[in-house]
């Protein structure tokens, strides 16, 4: 082989892919050879392919021409050196014939060659079976390249005698790949932002949806296919877990709402407008709501409508209070009417007792204050009503000293109506005044006791009320009946749709009263 390479450039060894080329046709042209030493064999074909490739044997020139950078290797010899390299592999390595011949191809490899690549290429060759392999390789003037390796063993009967390698530079190639992989990566790595942006996004909503009470829906109107949030489920008094159909939807509509909500879901599509409306719906339990949907449709570029989405709210406990300050206004508004035709009764029948100025402007003020400390009561519940226990520690507060046991108040909880209430405190307010004046309240020792029961069996409901003073002067039926009496006496028996009597005794004044009490104590709630 050193011999070969002092002949001429048209006689030297071909090059890699002549010489692929080259052994192909020698092995086919020497076939039919039988019986020869296999080493001598061996020598004589080498020595063909050399002298065909200076010579006119088409086949063979064009190997030698070829722009395929071509090498072939003798596996008969030790470490299964390189034989022949054409032109196109010089140029490709930068490495000269004389340079390359009797290497093994490995010196071109790279410490960063691919391993596996590497080892599926050694693989294929101790099997002796074509193997494509791509490999880091580095030029004679130290720069790298991806070479592109195409491996195949050409066979005389079943003796292998050539390996036949075609090379291509793949690096622009490689580089593009490498591009795409990192532009790959890079667009996975956003894709994968833009997904934990997105979750995350969603789950923020939920969070807010579901802090705000909020239930999201939507209306498919192809095939008017309905999707609800849990939220929204819930809100039905439903199972969140469990579909919930348009159909099954609508039937929770009130019937008095569904034309309603009909035309302004209409309304709202027709016009390019948002939906917003409040209706109630009655859960499965029989349960009466209020819920406040708010939405907007969207159309296809052609403008036909195809979905119709929003969100709902339970505004049930809000619709209750806006009833309640209704009827909360109502009532005041009657309240104030009935407390200045109160006071204007306080004032005139007052006066009409004919009194000293100083006791006109005693009785009128404490009267007044009465009504006032009743007020108080009534409005620290609301005007919902109050219990008689606080009407008559309120009422009475005034005329007991501090530490005082003097007015003793027993009986079991009574919720009375705001109209009781004002009607008993005023009583009170009467009984105490006048026990301050003439009765137990005007010694040391006299003593009150009120109290008041349930009566037993009764239907309605009857209460039964006692004020007994003890201890006090002799008392003496009055003459005539002041506005105190009166008022007690038949003020009071009109609004307990009872009786309220008082009975002059001469150990001390005993007054009874009577009340109807309704079921449930009347409120103001709707």
């Amino acid at each position: 082989m050193t011999a070969d390479m002092d002949v001429p450039l048209a006689r030297r060894p071909p090059s890699t892919c002549e010489y692929e080329a080259s052994c192909a046709h020698a092995i086919e042209t020497s076939l039919g050879i039988q019986g020869l030493d296999m080493h001598r064999e061996h020598d004589r074909i080498v020595g063909e392919l050399a002298s065909k490739v200076g010579g006119a044997d088409p086949f063979a020139a064009a190997v030698r021409a070829s722009q395929i950078a071509m090498v072939i290797t003798d596996p008969v010899q030790p470490d299964n050196p390189i034989v022949f390299a054409n032109d196109a592999f010089c140029a490709l390595s930068g490495f000269s014939r004389e340079e390359t011949v009797g290497r093994n191809c490995r010196f071109l490899q790279e410490p960063d060659t691919d391993p596996i690549e590497v080892t599926r290429l050694r693989e294929a060759i101790d099997r002796r079976v074509p193997v494509e392999a791509q490999l880091l390789n580095r030029r004679k003037d130290g720069s790298l390249f991806w070479n592109r390796l195409f491996v195949s063993p050409v066979f005389q009967g079943e003796t292998l005698v050539f390996w036949v390698a075609s090379q291509f530079d793949a690096t622009s190639e490689q580089a593009r790949l490498d591009r795409l992989e990192t532009d790959r990566k890079a667009l996975e790595r956003e894709v994968e932002r833009r997904t934990r942006d997105l979750s995350e996004s969603e789950e923020r909503l939920r969070f807010v949806l579901k802090a705000g009470r909020l239930g999201s829906w939507s209306l498919d109107l192809a095939d008017m296919r309905f999707v609800a949030s849990e939220t929204f489920k819930i809100a039905l008094g439903l199972d969140p877990d469990l579909p919930l159909s348009r159909v099954d939807y609508e039937a929770f509509i009130h019937p008095e709402d569904r034309v309603r909500r009909d035309e302004a879901v209409a309304t709202c599509i027709a016009g390019h407008g948002d939906y917003d409306i409040e209706y109630r719906i009655v859960t499965p339990a029989g349960e009466v709501r209020w819920l406040k949907l708010r939405g907007k449709p969207f159309y296809c570029d052609d403008g036909v409508p195809f979905r119709l989405a929003g969100i709902a709210i339970d505004v049930t406990d809000r619709k209750h209070a806006e009833a309640h300050r209704a009827l909360l206004a109502n009532e005041l508004n009657h309240r104030v009417k009935n407390t200045l035709a109160t006071v204007q009764a306080i004032v005139v029948q007052t006066l009409r007792a004919n009194l000293s100025p100083d006791e006109t402007r005693d009785v009128i003020q404490g009267r007044i204050r009465s009504l006032a400390a009743a007020g108080d009561v009534l409005t620290r519940e609301s005007w919902d009503g109050a219990t008689l226990h606080e009407v008559a520690t309120t009422a009475l507060a005034p005329f007991r000293a501090e530490g005082e046991r003097r007015i003793k108040v027993r009986g079991p909880e009574v919720k009375l109506t705001p109209q009781l209430a004002l009607a008993f405190s005023m009583a009170f307010h009467e009984l105490a005044t006048n026990a301050s004046k003439y009765g137990a309240l005007t010694g040391e020792v006299g003593r009150i006791l009120l109290d008041w029961d349930i009566i037993a069996a009764s239907e309605p409901r009857t209460l039964r009320l006692t004020w007994q003073e003890f201890d006090g002067p002799p008392v003496c039926p009055p003459t005539r009946r002041g506005f105190g009496s009166r008022m007690i006496e038949r003020a009071l028996a009109d609004e307990l749709e009872g009786r309220a009597e008082i009975d002059y005794r001469p150990d001390g004044i005993v007054f009874t009263a009577e009340a109807r009490l309704p079921e449930a104590a009347p409120g103001l709630r709707a």
